[in-house]
């Protein structure tokens, strides 16, 4: 039994060398192009082993499948083409709308879906965008083209339209 303890602290030891997703994964930062929230970074136990999902601003995308009729693919993928794109709660129509109409007026490359388990664009049947999106199901993130969150907001608000318009004019620096 003591050599196993042996070579099991020497594993441990070396796990560092191995398991580093934190450094991988979870790789965050601030900037101007990022819409500061107002929110603690998560604390984080361990920043080189662990990667702990957030939606926080400028936090990359968490992973999560969704699906649509004949289809499941990872979220991140709506980035495609160096496309932001909004993703609302399956309550959050009205960012919707005003992503789109946002899209229109300027021609910036801007998609817009609601994702959740009922009533959604994007079905998220395996519930992993829910337990990681730190939104309500009115609510919202801006993602960026480069797969960062640079702008989330808790829940409804009264313009969304101007709201996402004012966080969009601090990413691009216009």
């Amino acid at each position: 039994a003591e050599r196993s303890d042996l070579v099991n602290n020497a594993l441990a030891a070396q796990s560092i060398e191995f398991r580093h997703h934190g450094l991988e994964f979870g790789f965050t930062y601030d900037s101007a192009a990022v819409v500061d929230d107002g929110s603690t970074p998560p604390a984080d136990p361990d920043p080189v082993r662990l990667y702990l999902p957030s939606t926080r601003p400028g936090h990359p995308l968490p992973h999560a499948h969704v699906t649509r009729p004949g289809e499941t693919f990872p979220l991140q993928n709506l980035t495609h083409g160096g496309r932001f794109v909004v993703v609302a709660g399956e309550e959050g129509r009205a960012w919707v709308d005003a992503a789109r109409k946002l899209a229109e007026s300027t021609g910036l490359a801007l998609d817009a879906v609601t994702v959740g388990v009922d009533d959604a664009d994007l079905v998220d049947s395996r519930f992993a965008w829910l337990r990681k999106r730190e939104i309500g199901p009115d609510g919202a993130v801006l993602v960026r083209p480069d797969r960062f969150v640079g702008f989330r907001c808790a829940g409804a608000v009264p313009d969304p339209l101007e709201t996402l318009t004012d966080a969009l004019k601090q990413i691009l620096a216009v």
